[in-house]
């Protein structure tokens, strides 16, 4: 378990608590269903001298702040408050200067819960979104990113096709595609695509030292449809997915559209590979 202060939420157990339920809440469970499945999910920690008092402070703080406090929370809860002694020896190892502020925060804990909880919160469920493409649907994007203007690419095209599907959380079902090595001025006609090589997720001097990997499956991030840039996408119909040609279902990167907000975007990654592999062919 890490820990890092002596806030409620400063330690890795408290924190996953916390998410876990309001995830449960978020994708339509009850709070009797959402506590069940919590126990089944995180109750490996209920027997645990140092993380078990943690569990059911911050289930009991959670279930206050959204007024759904239960009985048995709150009792669990309290009764830990009122027998802190394994945690006091977790911070007096550090020779006991967090002692104070830790016994601090597990007075105000206890002066919440004796208090009044509020009117029961309602939690919006998750929008969960499903890529509509099909198998084997092809798609010319435009770069259009400033990092296509820098290396010079700007307005050119690449090719991408849907071989598969994936899940991304909280449940999102995105596309698996693989991009063809080329990038050009024009959109090329169908059948030329067939000839094209596939655009390997690994870099070269990667393979220098692991000659035995390969593999073109990289996961399009999508959480909307809006999300999409339409505009950049010209669909160019649909082909036989050749499996033979991404060597197998293994997913090497995970890649977003420009304003998706995701670190790795598609034409930052695009770009830098096929030019490693354009340099590669030179040498």
């Amino acid at each position: 378990m890490g820990v890092w202060g002596t806030a409620l939420y400063s330690n890795d157990t408290a924190s996953d608590i916390r998410g876990d339920y309001v995830d449960l809440l978020r994708r339509g469970n009850s709070n009797e269903e959402a506590l069940k499945k919590l126990m089944e999910k995180d109750g490996d920690c209920i027997g645990i001298e140092e993380e078990e008092p943690l569990f059911w402070y911050a289930l009991a703080d959670t279930l206050w702040n959204y007024g759904r406090l239960t009985p048995e929370v709150k009792e669990k809860a309290l009764y830990f408050l009122d027998h802190p002694e394994a945690e006091l020896a977790r911070w007096e190892d550090d020779g006991g200067k967090y002692v104070e502020a830790w016994m601090r925060t597990l007075e105000k804990l206890r002066t919440k819960l004796l208090s009044p909880q509020p009117p029961e919160k309602k939690v919006s469920k998750y929008r969960l979104y499903k890529c509509t493409w099909q198998i084997g649907d092809v798609y010319a994007y435009r770069l259009e990113s400033e990092y296509s203007k820098e290396k010079g690419l700007y307005g050119k095209y690449i090719i991408f096709q849907k071989v598969g599907e994936t899940d991304w959380w909280p449940g999102h079902i995105i596309p698996l595609v693989f991009v063809y090595r080329w990038i050009g001025e024009e959109v090329p006609q169908k059948e030329d695509i067939v000839q094209m090589p596939v655009l390997n997720q690994f870099f070269p001097a990667v393979l220098k030292n692991y000659p035995d990997e390969t593999g073109a499956l990289a996961a399009l991030i999508c959480q909307s449809k809006r999300g999409i840039p339409a505009k950049q996408l010209k669909f160019m119909g649909n082909m036989p997915v050749d499996e033979a040609r991404f060597g197998g279902k293994k997913i090497q990167d995970y890649i977003g559209w420009e304003k998706s907000g995701y670190n790795v975007t598609i034409e930052h990654a695009v770009i830098d590979l096929y030019l490693a592999w354009q340099e590669y062919d030179k040498a």
